[in-house]
C-alpha cells in the first residue's frame, strides 16, 4: 500500500475511532511505527488531526469537510440498516428524491426492483440506477462537486424547485435541538434546503454520531421534518422532542 492510501486509510478509521495509537495502526498496515508517526505529522498539518502521546484524536471543526470516498468506507452496516428501513416506506410509482449522502445511496440496492421515479444530485446514485429499467431517473443539472460526488448551485436550485415531490431522503452533517439540522458547506444546506421544501414527506437519515452537535451553516429547523432514522436508540431528551415536534422516529439497533 502506498503512503496516500495508508493515510486516506486512516482518516477513515480516525472517523470511526476518534482517536488512534501508534502502536494499533502500525500493526494493522503491518509497517513501523516510526512511519506511522510520519503519516500523523502530514495529517496533523492538514489539520486532520491532533497528535497526543503515543497516538492521534480527531481534530472536529465546524468547517471541516470530508470526501464522499472517505466517508463511504465509516459505519457501512450503520448504513444499510438504516437505508433498508427508509426503503420500507417508499411506495411503488412514489416521486422521490435521494441525496448526495452515503447513507442514503445505500437504499438503491433496497428500491431498485420497484417502479418509481427518482430524482437525485448525487452521482452515484444515478450510475447505480442508471441501470434499473424500471425507475425513471431525473437529474438535476448544476455544477459537479468532487468531493461530495454530486451536483450542486443555483441551477441545481433552480431545477429542483420546478418539481413537487411524494419523498426526500437526505442526510445532514448534524443535528442540535437548539440549532436545527446543520453543514459544512453552503452549497450543501442550499440543495437540503430545498429538497425539504420540495417534498410532501421528508426523511432525515442521521447516525448516533451526528445529534447533539451543530456545525458551521444551519441547514433548516425542524418544522417540515416527518421522520428521523437512526442506527442506536434515542435518549430520552431527544424522544420528547421529536414527539413535541410531531416526528416520526426510527431506532435501527443492530442485531444482537
Amino acid at each position: 500500500m502506498i503512503s496516500a492510501e495508508r493515510r486516506e486509510r486512516i482518516r477513515t478509521i480516525l472517523l470511526e475511532k476518534k482517536s488512534v495509537t501508534v502502536a494499533e495502526i502500525a500493526a494493522l498496515f503491518q509497517v513501523s511505527t516510526e512511519t506511522i508517526r510520519r503519516d500523523f505529522d502530514m495529517l496533523s498539518d492538514e489539520g486532520f488531526l491532533k497528535k497526543s502521546y503515543g497516538g492521534a484524536t480527531l481534530v472536529s471543526r465546524k468547517g471541516t469537510v470530508v470526501s464522499q470516498r472517505v466517508k463511504s468506507g465509516i459505519m457501512l452496516e450503520s448504513k444499510r440498516r438504516m437505508a433498508k428501513r427508509a426503503a420500507a416506506l417508499v411506495k411503488p410509482n412514489d416521486c422521490i428524491f435521494l441525496d448526495h449522502s452515503t447513507t442514503v445511496y445505500e437504499m438503491c440496492e433496497e428500491i431498485a426492483h420497484m417502479p418509481l421515479t427518482v430524482m437525485t444530485n448525487s452521482l452515484p446514485v444515478m450510475n447505480r440506477l442508471s441501470e434499473a429499467a424500471n425507475i425513471r431517473l431525473v437529474i438535476l443539472g448544476g455544477n459537479f462537486d468532487m468531493v461530495n460526488q454530486g451536483f450542486f448551485g443555483l441551477e441545481a436550485v433552480r431545477s429542483l424547485k420546478r418539481y413537487c415531490l411524494d419523498k426526500a431522503f437526505f442526510s445532514c452533517r448534524t443535528l442540535d435541538i437548539r440549532h436545527g439540522l446543520s453543514d459544512a458547506e453552503e452549497m450543501v444546506a442550499d440543495m437540503r434546503r430545498n429538497i425539504v421544501d420540495s417534498s410532501d414527506f421528508t426523511c432525515l437519515l442521521a447516525d448516533y454520531s451526528k445529534f447533539g452537535k451543530s456545525v458551521f451553516i444551519q441547514t433548516c429547523g425542524y418544522e417540515n421534518i416527518n421522520c428521523v432514522i437512526t442506527d442506536r436508540k434515542l435518549n430520552d431528551e431527544w424522544k420528547g422532542f421529536f414527539k413535541g415536534e410531531h416526528i416520526e422516529y426510527i431506532e435501527c439497533e443492530e442485531e444482537t
